[in-house]
């Protein structure tokens, strides 16, 4: 990390630091354990279909916020590379405070620790998409534009367009955003999350401009008042498949050169089911090595000590068949088409997939995916992929598996960081049809 100081001691976080916890955030969806590496499926389809959109994204007007703060901070004529982190906690601060007067805690960043300064303010979560939506060009990536931060060189693009004559050296960041509005910083001035239309108009503008060939542009460019996302789930959305159909119209329809846009959407559907089987079986067995050590050290086990094999059998036995179903169908084939899969993930996938196609009945699961085979796998990749923090190996992952219990891993299935899109979608729609 690199830290740059302030009369408030401002941290900021480095490109590179930035880069590891979005790929650990994307890895823990949710906050659901990625110990198998499924989180590639998630991220794999997510950057496929949806690139510059993050877990930590919350609403679409942040994509505005954060500019505006950036070029508030340049217009005050104090403002140094000394005390530029100060200003910018000012700006940030006061948008919290104003907007937990009006949207009550709703995807606000860093509402839940007010008046404290968020450990990942906006610009962490949006900055890829302000350069992804080209909403931000410059020389300077975000950790750098604190760190040699000049006011003269942190402009808008109508600026630069009218003519700048005051500059000696380039830009180092430029906001391609309308300008900041009168009331920013106002204390008390009401702000709210909903876009008026001409700012969702030049969102809209700027994503299908700035996406023509992805699932996201495609949609922003289909809202109308009466169409626009439905469910909660990519794969079960109308006009989500309406418009992946009108990528693959556009893009000529999918023979031998072109993957079907359609097809792709419609196997997120296994994908996330065989991510949610993998996940099951890795808490089941976990679990049941948790048991054995309870047992060789004389200690008692509590009531719920096999709550994830229970759940398990559960998806033979209760109301989850379609889950195994979904799973058991994957084309797997054509999502290593779809996207990349390192080779221990393939493997995996392959091993769950074949296992599922035999169980008919839940008395199957333990011979069948809690056996010899299916551990040594799983602990082998757990192994390679959390060096000296696996769970599953037998000897070095006793500590590890101290406290693990029916609380510690949430069994569910992939989002493809459609709820994030969802909302940026919605939001637009919001503003263009009041």
């Amino acid at each position: 990390m690199a830290a740059f100081t302030s009369t408030v001691g401002w941290i900021d976080i480095s490109s590179a630091a930035l880069r590891t916890m979005r790929a650990e955030l994307e890895g823990q969806e949710k906050g659901v354990l990625d110990e198998m590496g499924v989180g590639a499926l998630h991220a794999g389809y997510a950057d496929t279909f949806f690139p510059g959109t993050s877990v930590l994204q919350t609403r679409a007007r942040y994509l505005l916020f954060v500019p505006w703060t950036y070029l508030w901070m340049a217009s005050q004529r104090r403002s140094s590379p000394e005390n530029a982190g100060a200003l910018k906690e000012s700006a940030e601060a006061w948008l919290i405070s104003r907007l937990r007067e009006t949207e009550r805690g709703n995807g606000i960043i860093g509402g839940e620790v007010y008046p404290r300064p968020p450990v990942q303010p906006p610009d962490v979560a949006y900055w890829t998409a302000l350069r992804t939506f080209r909403l931000y060009d410059g020389s300077a990536s975000r950790a750098q534009l604190l760190a040699r931060w000049d006011r003269r060189r942190i402009l808008r693009r109508d600026d630069i367009r009218r003519g700048d004559e005051d500059l000696d050296e380039p830009p180092l960041g430029c906001f391609d955003v309308p300008g900041v509005p009168t009331w920013w910083m106002n204390k008390d001035h009401e702000v709210r999350f909903s876009l008026e239309p001409k700012e969702a108009q030049f969102l809209r503008d700027r994503l299908v401009a700035s996406q023509p060939g992805f699932l996201l542009g495609m949609a922003a460019s289909m809202l109308k008042k009466s169409r626009r996302p439905t469910s909660d789930r990519l794969w079960d959305d109308a006009f989500m498949l309406d418009a992946a159909r009108a990528l693959d119209e556009r893009n000529g329809g999918h023979g031998e050169r072109t993957a079907s846009v359609v097809q792709a959407v419609e196997r997120t559907r296994g994908a996330s089911a065989i991510a949610e089987m993998v996940r099951a079986i890795y808490a089941a067995l976990v679990e049941g090595q948790r048991e054995i050590d309870l047992r060789r050290a004389g200690r008692p086990t509590p009531d719920d000590v096999f709550a994830y094999r229970n759940g398990l059998y559960d998806y033979w036995s209760g109301n989850e068949e379609t889950t195994v179903d979904e799973a058991a169908a994957l084309d797997l084939a054509g999502l290593a088409g779809d996207i990349h899969l390192p080779g221990d993930l393939r493997s995996l996938l392959d091993h769950v997939q074949s296992r599922l196609q035999s169980i008919k009945r839940a008395k199957q699961v333990d011979a069948l995916l809690l056996d010899s085979s299916t551990r040594e796998l799983f602990t082998r990749i757990e192994r390679r992929r959390k060096r000296g923090r696996a769970r599953l190996p037998e000897s070095d992952g006793l500590t590890r598996r101290e406290g693990f219990d029916a609380r510690t891993v949430r069994v569910e299935g992939l989002d493809f960081r459609y709820q994030v899109t969802r909302r940026l979608l919605l939001d637009l729609h919001g503003g263009l049809f009041p």
